[in-house]
């Protein structure tokens, strides 16, 4: 597999999960029943996720072009989305602390991608 394909794919799913906990459900079911972000933590949360999403989409882009990049890049949001999905029911207590894995983890293979060729 392409190092840019997978670093879009950890991109995607780092992207929309902290777009998820912006919500007010996902983020009870992570911290607690009652519990609501601020809006600070709701805006960062939207930040960091649209700028995964946006970094996802250059990092799928660049593995196979702009004929097919976006394609691919629809079926990394979909997988992405489909595992977060379960894991917001199954164990919700895992999504962030594997979002901030898959989304370093996605940069530093983007970034040695592009320093090794």
């Amino acid at each position: 597999m392409n190092l840019l394909i997978a670093a879009g794919a950890l991109l995607a799913y780092g992207g929309l999960a902290a777009n998820s906990v912006s919500l007010d459900r996902h983020y009870a079911d992570i911290h607690g029943r009652g519990k609501e972000p601020d809006a600070r933590t709701r805006l960062r949360c939207r930040a960091l996720g649209w700028l995964g999403i946006a970094l996802s989409l250059a990092a799928c882009v660049g593995a196979n072009g702009w004929h097919t990049g976006p394609v691919l890049w629809c079926g990394v949001l979909t997988a992405s989305a489909i595992v977060l999905t379960l894991l917001l029911q199954y164990a919700p207590h895992r999504v962030l602390s594997l979002a901030w894995i898959n989304a370093l983890g996605g940069l530093l293979m983007g970034l040695l991608r592009l320093f090794l060729g």
